[in-house]
């Protein structure tokens, strides 16, 4: 018997591989879907296509069911879509019993890593995994929604044809390219997923010729609310409150509704009662910048509440047995 030569094994294990990543674990939107993503990014580079990332859940969110029925598992889509896709579910269902334990890791990691916050959420993104752009639920049934795939994914075309301008230029001329890149996609998802372009844009172009300020603050500030976040877990609030007044230091340009906003993210690490104190004076701060902005506004609905919580425990009256200190001696 011939020896197989060696392109040819090369060949057939990969078209193996491919064949494994079609039918893994058969998501519950069907074959089509994979849910391995290592391996997605691996046959969309083979194939020269791009990943439509559908985060669900897949037995609990009426909306992702809905789009589920209404297009994912519609002929049409089924035919279209993967021409240009490769289809990846990662689900979040109420019983994961249906989910390996390296799925559900996987699963978890990617949440947090695309800042997942709501189901649906469809993440448009190039085969190595960095994303373009997002949407969700849309109405209008399978064409329509192809339709819709393909205006997003014009996007991914003014941003590669920006960055390859970018490739052949140096200095602010680069970085006015990379910025016409990151502008042709949304700010949040520049912000949450493009910071080492942002930095090096911020390098290149201290100035801002490429009128990018705004979003490289919302990059900026992504990174700082993750440093909080980090901070906060080994010390508390008064631990992510340090890189809130580095980041004041290190942007001493920003607007007094730039800072309103910095320190009202410190919220999400106070706890009540303990905190209602350090709360109010957090409060007055930011309504000593701008007391007629919105966020100054909210301040101070937010200080009102504090002190009425306050003033009610303290009216409360005390559960009988109870004895001052002095008379429990």
């Amino acid at each position: 018997m011939r020896a197989t030569p060696a392109h040819l094994r090369f060949a057939i294990t990969l078209a193996l591989s491919l064949a494994s990543v079609a039918v893994h674990s058969a998501p519950a939107s069907g074959t089509q879907w994979v849910d391995n993503f290592d391996q997605a990014k691996q046959a969309a580079t083979t194939g020269k296509k791009d990943l439509l990332m559908d985060f669900t859940g897949s037995d609990w969110c009426s909306w992702c069911i809905k789009l589920r029925k209404e297009v994912f598992d519609q002929a049409a889509f089924k035919e279209a879509a993967p021409k240009d896709f490769v289809l990846v579910e990662l689900d979040y269902p109420q019983d994961d019993s249906k989910l390996s334990a390296e799925v559900k890791a996987q699963n978890a990691r990617l949440q947090k890593e695309f800042a997942i916050r709501g189901y649906p959420t469809i993440v448009l993104a190039d085969a190595s995994g960095r994303p373009y752009a997002e949407t969700g639920y849309q109405e209008g049934g399978p064409e329509k929604y192809l339709t819709h795939l393909q205006e997003l994914r014009k996007i991914k075309i003014q941003r590669d044809q920006a960055f390859a301008k970018a490739e052949s230029v140096t200095g602010v001329d680069r970085a006015v390219q990379l910025a016409a890149g990151l502008k042709a996609m949304d700010e949040t998802l520049v912000a949450k997923h493009y910071r080492p372009v942002l930095e090096e844009i911020t390098k290149l172009d201290p100035a801002d010729k490429s009128e990018l300020a705004g979003i490289r603050f919302k990059g900026d500030l992504a990174g700082l609310q993750e440093t909080m976040a980090t901070m906060a877990k080994s010390g508390g609030a008064a631990a992510a409150r340090k890189p809130v007044d580095e980041f004041f230091t290190t942007h001493p340009k920003i607007t007094a509704e730039q800072r309103q906003g910095t320190l009202m993210g410190l919220l999400n690490f106070y706890r009540p009662p303990q905190d209602n104190e350090t709360v109010l004076k957090l409060m007055d701060e930011v309504k000593s910048l701008k007391s007629d902005s919105p966020l100054g506004q909210q301040a101070t609905a937010i200080a009102d509440r504090v002190q009425k919580t306050i003033a009610e425990a303290k009216a409360a009256p005390k559960p009988a047995g109870d004895k001052p200190a002095a008379a429990a001696k």
